[in-house]
C-alpha cells in the first residue's frame, strides 16, 4: 500500500555539483589539524554505546492491547481494502466508538464519500461517481447521488463496527500469534515506537515506547471473532477525547433524525424476475403482479423493498395502489396490489387502461430509525461513562454489511 514516488534530474548538473564539493572537502581537509590527542585521554578510542536491553514482545503488546479495549472510541487513518490484494485500495480517516457508532470519510479513485455507522447498519453518501466504480446499479439509481445510502463492507472497503470498534480490534489483534518474542526498537515517522512482528506474511503492530499505546497496525487480513474474511488495512490509532465521543455520536444522531429515512439501499441490486403482469376486472378493478429478485446475484443482507402501481386511463384518471415486503440476498419477492375506480353506469362502457409500476427500496424504515435512536442514546450514555453498551441489532443481521 505504500506510495511509489519517482525522482528524475539532470546527470550532468549533478556531476558539476558534486566534483564542486568534492574540491571543497578536498580545501578544507588540506587545512584541518587534530587536536585531540593533546587533550587528557586523547588518542584512546571511546567506548561503543551499549546495546539496548531487548524488549519482550508479550507482555508490551498485551498491555498496549489491554489499553486499546478500553478506549471510548479510537480515530483510524490510512488505507484499507476490502481483501488481501485487492486493486481497490481506500483511504480512510474514521472516528469509530466502543459500540461500533462510526462517523468519517473514505476515498476511492480520488472521490471521497461520507461513512457512517450506527446499531449494525453501515451507510455511505457520495456522488454518482463513487457508485459507478463500485458497479452498483439498482431501480432507484438516480437517488443515490449525494444522499445516504445503505450499503455493506464490500462497497465500503470494510465494516468500521465490526473491525474497528476498540475492544473487537483488540480481540482480533490479540488472536494473531507473535511471529518474534522481542520488539524491535523503531522511529516511525519521528516517534521512538517498539515494533512487533505477528504470525503472517507482513502482519504488525508499532507501540509508542513513550505512552505504550497502539500508534500502527499493518495486518493483511483483519478477521474478526466469527468472521471467515476480513480486510487488509494499514492504519494509525489514536484514543479519541471527550469531545470527539461527544461530536461523534451528536453528528450521528443528528444524521439519523434528519436524513436516514429517506435513504436507499445498495446492498441488493433490485429487479423484475420476468415480466410482472397486468389484469383488469369489471369496475374497472387492476391488479398489478410481479416477483422480484437479487438481480446482482452477489448482494447482502435484505432489502426492504417497495413497489408504486399507477393505473392511468385519459377518460376516467388515475389510481394507485403499493405494495412492499423484504427481499433477502439471492432470493425472491412476491409483490402485488390492486384498484378499483369502482365505475357504475347504465350503459356498458369499455375502457384502456395503462399501468406503470415504480420499484425502489429504503435504507431505514420508520421503525428501525426510532430503534436505532433509542440504541445511539443508550450507546452514547455508556461510552461516556466508561462502558459501551451493546447494540439493541447486533451487526450479525446481515452478515456484518
Amino acid at each position: 500500500m505504500a506510495p511509489v514516488s519517482h525522482f528524475r534530474g539532470r546527470r550532468a548538473r549533478r556531476s558539476a555539483l558534486a566534483a564542486t564539493s568534492a574540491i571543497a572537502v578536498l580545501g578544507l581537509t588540506a587545512c584541518s589539524i587534530d587536536l585531540s590527542s593533546l587533550r587528557p585521554g586523547g588518542g584512546e578510542e571511546e567506548p561503543s554505546p551499549e546495546p539496548a536491553e531487548p524488549v519482550a514482545a508479550a507482555p508490551l503488546l498485551e498491555s498496549a492491547l489491554a489499553d486499546l479495549a478500553a478506549y471510548p472510541a479510537l480515530t483510524a487513518t490510512g488505507q484499507v481494502a476490502e481483501t488481501v490484494g485487492s486493486s481497490e485500495v481506500r483511504d480512510a480517516s474514521l472516528t469509530v466508538a466502543d459500540t461500533g457508532a462510526t462517523s468519517g470519510t473514505i476515498r476511492a479513485n480520488s472521490v471521497e464519500a461520507d461513512v457512517l455507522a450506527a446499531d449494525g447498519k453501515l451507510f455511505i453518501r457520495a456522488v454518482e461517481d463513487f457508485w459507478l466504480d463500485q458497479g452498483v446499479f439498482g431501480p432507484d439509481f438516480d437517488d443515490f447521488n449525494e444522499n445516504w445510502v445503505r450499503s455493506s463492507a464490500a462497497q465500503a472497503g470494510l465494516n468500521p463496527s465490526t473491525t474497528l470498534a476498540p475492544p473487537e480490534l483488540s480481540a482480533t489483534l490479540a488472536a494473531i500469534e507473535l511471529d518474534s518474542e522481542e520488539a524491535v526498537e523503531e522511529n516511525l515517522d519521528g516517534t521512538l515506537t517498539y515494533r512487533i512482528d505477528l504470525a503472517g506474511e507482513r502482519n504488525q503492530v508499532w507501540i509508542n515506547a513513550e505512552t505504550e499505546q497502539v500508534q500502527r497496525i499493518a495486518v493483511e487480513e483483519l478477521v474478526p471473532e466469527g468472521a471467515e474474511t476480513g480486510p487488509q488495512v494499514r492504519l494509525d490509532l489514536a484514543e479519541a477525547d471527550t469531545a470527539a465521543v461527544e461530536e461523534l455520536y451528536d453528528g450521528i444522531i443528528t444524521t439519523a433524525e434528519d436524513d436516514l429515512t429517506g435513504s436507499r439501499d445498495a446492498r441488493i441490486e433490485v429487479g423484475w424476475d420476468g415480466n410482472p403482469e397486468m389484469n383488469c376486472e369489471d369496475g374497472p378493478n387492476c391488479t398489478w403482479s410481479g416477483t422480484v429478485r437479487d438481480a446482482g446475484g452477489d448482494g447482502s443482507g435484505e432489502v426492504t423493498v417497495r413497489m408504486d402501481v399507477t393505473f392511468t386511463n385519459a377518460d376516467i384518471g388515475e389510481q394507485t395502489c403499493d405494495d412492499g415486503g423484504t427481499l433477502e440476498a439471492g432470493a425472491t419477492l412476491d409483490l402485488s396490489c390492486s384498484a378499483d375506480y369502482n365505475i357504475v353506469s347504465s350503459t356498458q362502457q369499455t375502457y384502456t387502461i395503462d399501468g406503470e409500476a415504480q420499484l425502489s427500496t429504503r435504507g431505514l424504515t420508520g421503525g428501525q430509525q426510532e430503534e436505532m435512536l433509542a440504541a445511539l442514546a443508550e450507546q452514547r450514555e455508556a461510552t461516556l461513562a466508561g462502558g459501551a453498551a451493546p447494540s439493541e441489532e447486533e451487526s450479525a443481521e446481515d452478515g456484518g454489511n
